[in-house]
């Protein structure tokens, strides 16, 4: 048998066992488990685990639920942020492309239509679009990781 099949067979056995089966699943675990020794083998230590459990409770505190919460949204928010910086930084990259674009092919008319050399417009075009968006480039994915430290020391930005 493949292990795919086991693998759902197993699945469908945890749910069994958790009360959470329809009684045709029910139905057909206890026929698969009559032909295959490996989820047979997989049934009985289930429910031995489900056995030694009997008995076992615990109580979370009040408060559990509005720090598991608390954790959630925090981690959310960080996804999101990270995801902004991931969107700027992609805009930073695609103003660099698109300066240097600019500089080797439109460079040489607009040297030729302001009568200006082609090298001082290069040169222009790399201090006032690429060398900046490239900075940007590079210092936005350092952004998160700088504020995600200074929170860590309980500071903020």
């Amino acid at each position: 048998m493949s292990g795919e099949r086991h693998e759902d067979f197993e699945q469908r056995i945890d749910r069994s066992l958790a009360g959470a089966g329809t009684a045709e699943e029910q139905r057909l675990v206890e026929e698969h488990v009559r032909s295959c020794s490996a989820c047979a083998e997989y049934l009985s230590a289930s429910r031995r685990a489900v056995a030694g459990l009997k008995g076992f409770s615990f109580e979370a505190g009040p408060g559990l639920n509005a720090r598991v919460m608390a954790a959630v949204k925090a981690r959310a928010e960080e996804i999101e942020a990270r995801r902004r910086w991931m969107r700027l930084s992609v805009v930073a990259l695609a103003l660099t492309v698109l300066g240097t674009f600019v500089d080797l092919q439109v460079g040489r008319w607009a040297a030729a239509f302001f009568g200006l050399p082609s090298v001082a417009v290069h040169h222009g075009l790399l201090a006032l679009w690429i060398v900046p968006s490239f900075g940007l480039l590079v210092l936005f994915p350092l952004l998160p990781l700088l504020a995600a430290k200074r929170s860590r020391e309980g500071r903020t930005i």
